[in-house]
């Protein structure tokens, strides 16, 4: 029987944050090859340094008013070519408060460190001062990061504006790095007989984030030309996904057909990278008699 595959949302960002991201529902197939791990660690010169203390995110500061959230507005704390890092707040009363009276002093600053996590120069600051406030959604702590490949340290610190005493004060680590493009598609097994499943995925081996939707093909080789296969699949209905630099995951099954004739078969998906053209990626594999 045949079936159509749907999605309900049209946009997910995969392995990271972001403000308005939809949840869609990676399918893993309870297969451990598709639970998305990661094929490249971009954040793994970070997980050394020393011990920092970081803002827990999405949640009340200790010494803030209460149902005020603060969340991370930058997508990871790896910088692809440019960009910066930073925090805002979430109103969790959803305008139903007014206003609130925060008289805190707000210094943000970014500095270069090596890999030790010492401090070699500052390269960005801001001074705000927060009174009363009615719109707790257009405050905004980001900072851009300095082009070319480095390592910094993000630090944010809120002070008392009337006696001056620090009520908090965290940071959190960033690695800057060259925008490269080199994704594709990997088999779990190369070698399959009629009736088993070989799955696919999409594997991000690049810092760039990648885009692509949910359809794909597989393909026989024929008489050497490549012949499309039957994935009992009406229409798709295509979401942009997105995902980030070191990422797997969103798996692509094939059944092969009881009756399948033995020979090459391939896994045909295609790729998208910003500001360049797709890229048809392929992964082969063979069924055995």
């Amino acid at each position: 029987m045949r079936r159509v595959l749907s999605i309900a949302a049209f946009l997910l960002l995969t392995l990271g944050v972001a403000e308005t991201a939809q949840g869609v529902e990676m399918h893993t197939y309870g297969h451990p090859f598709c639970q998305g791990a990661k094929v490249r660690d971009y954040e793994a010169p970070l997980d050394g340094l020393p011990a920092i203390r970081h803002v827990r995110l999405d949640e009340d500061l200790p010494f803030g008013p209460r149902n005020m959230s603060i969340y991370q507005s930058a997508l990871s704390r790896v910088i692809v070519g440019k960009g910066g890092f930073g925090y805002r707040f979430f109103d969790d009363t959803y305008g139903i408060r007014k206003k609130v009276d925060l008289d805190w002093d707000v210094k943000t600053s970014l500095s270069r460190i090596d890999r030790r996590g010492e401090v070699l120069r500052e390269v960005a600051s801001q001074d705000q001062y927060f009174g009363v406030v009615t719109e707790i959604g257009e405050m905004s702590f980001w900072l851009d990061a300095p082009p070319g490949p480095a390592l910094h340290r993000y630090d944010i610190e809120f002070r008392d504006h009337g006696s001056g005493v620090v009520l908090g004060s965290y940071s959190e680590y960033l690695r800057v790095v060259r925008p490269t493009f080199h994704a594709g598609i990997a088999v779990n097994r190369d070698q399959v007989r009629p009736g088993q499943k070989v799955f696919a995925r999409v594997e991000n081996h690049g810092t760039s984030w990648i885009s692509f939707g949910l359809a794909y093909e597989v393909q026989r080789r024929e008489g050497g030309r490549w012949v499309e296969q039957d994935l009992g699949v009406d229409g798709w209905l295509l979401p942009l996904i997105l995902m980030s630099g070191g990422s797997s995951g969103w798996c692509m099954p094939y059944l092969v057909p009881v009756d399948a004739a033995p020979g090459r078969y391939r896994f045909v998906k295609d790729l998208g990278f910003a500001g360049r053209r797709d890229k048809r990626a392929v992964a082969p594999f063979s069924v055995g008699g």
